[in-house]
C-alpha cells in the first residue's frame, strides 16, 4: 500500500513539472511578414524589464545567429507598423524586406539565416 502512494505521489509531482514547464514557456507561432521597411537580417524585439526576452537573447546569442535588437520603447513605431503584440519575438527579414515574425521567442526549428 505504502509502494503505491509513493508511485502516485511521484507521478503527480511529475505531472505538475511538466505543466508548469510548460506554462512558462511561450507559445511561438510564425506568420510571414511583407514590406517590413527593415533591412535583411534577424532581429530580436523586446521590452525592458522582460526576462524573457533575456532568455531570448541568450538563446540567439548561443546559437551564433547575429542580431539586431529592436526594444517596443526605444522602436514603437516599428511594432505598430508590423503589428507586433508580443516580445520576444524574433523577425527574420530578406533583402526584399519580406521574412517571417516568430511570435512569442526563438523558433524551436533552426531557420535559415539571411
Amino acid at each position: 500500500m505504502i509502494d503505491r502512494l509513493i508511485l502516485v505521489v511521484a507521478l503527480a509531482a511529475a505531472v505538475a513539472v511538466v505543466v508548469w514547464g510548460l506554462r512558462r514557456r511561450p507559445p511561438v507561432g510564425r506568420r510571414s511578414v511583407n514590406r517590413s521597411g527593415l533591412p535583411a537580417g534577424v532581429y530580436l524585439l523586446t521590452s525592458d524589464g522582460c526576462d524573457t526576452c533575456d532568455r531570448a537573447r541568450s538563446k540567439l546569442i548561443g546559437l551564433g545567429v547575429a542580431h539586431t535588437e529592436l526594444s517596443w520603447q526605444n522602436n514603437p513605431a516599428v511594432f505598430e507598423r508590423l503589428g507586433i503584440d508580443a516580445v520576444p519575438s524574433v523577425l527574420q527579414i530578406d533583402s526584399t524586406g519580406s521574412g517571417t515574425w516568430w511570435r512569442g521567442g526563438v523558433p524551436r526549428r533552426p531557420f535559415r539565416l539571411p
